[in-house]
């Protein structure tokens, strides 16, 4: 099932080189649709991705509502006429969007029209794409599961974690998110997160020096 899922599915990753952050394009391969996680400051690049591949996106999916994850979004729905979802205990991040440095003055209010909620299956083109809510960087941060692998948004880092000082955030909501939602899922998971590198979530609970499984301690 995994290689055959990876076989389905093509990931592509647009990073935005001010803050680093991953802009995530999944395809099917066998269809011109496409899925756009986190489209930020890097959207122009989005974009040129998209048309040079052909693809359309369908939907965007949004991991939380930091600026620098959702300032794209504007641009591609008015490219596509898609629509945008979001956790709803983070639409309250949504006001502060144009408070990042680099963010245009003119950029439009970004607008979600569908709220994501926990345990949720996304069902797209046959596949299932799993909603994890994991509270912590944001009161509404999610992650997502795409088969054998998890998009992490800011929640979990390769060797690192989100911010958990800024509004809406939490030190031990975002503890008891990495132990209890994400540590628990298979070991060899592939995590994307919104910012570096992928990961394994073997190679977190071993290695992350903010939060060790217990058994590694």
């Amino acid at each position: 099932m995994t290689d055959t899922l990876r076989d389905l599915v093509e990931l592509a990753i647009v990073v935005d080189p001010t803050f680093d952050q991953n802009c995530y394009v999944l395809r099917r391969r066998d269809t011109t649709d496409a899925l756009v996680v986190d489209p930020g400051l890097q959207y122009p690049q989005t974009l040129a991705l998209l048309d040079k591949r052909g693809l359309r996106c369908e939907r965007i999916l949004l991991t939380h509502g930091h600026p620098d994850h959702v300032s794209g979004v504007p641009a591609l729905k008015a490219t596509f006429g898609c629509e945008a979802a979001i956790h709803p205990d983070d639409r309250e991040q949504l006001e502060a969007v144009h408070y990042l440095p680099g963010v245009p003055d003119d950029l439009p209010d970004v607008v979600c029209e569908q709220d994501l909620k926990d345990g949720e299956m996304l069902r797209w083109h046959e596949l299932d794409i799993e909603v994890v809510h994991t509270p912590g960087h944001t009161r509404g941060s999610v992650c997502f599961r795409v088969g054998p692998d998890l998009l992490s948004g800011d929640t979990l880092f390769n060797r690192g974690v989100g911010r958990a000082d800024l509004p809406g955030g939490s030190w031990p909501a975002l503890i008891f998110s990495i132990e209890h939602r994400i540590y628990t899922l298979p070991p060899e998971t592939v995590v994307y997160p919104g910012h570096g590198q992928r990961t394994t979530v073997d190679a977190e609970m071993r290695g992350n020096p903010f939060v060790v499984h217990p058994r590694y301690r």
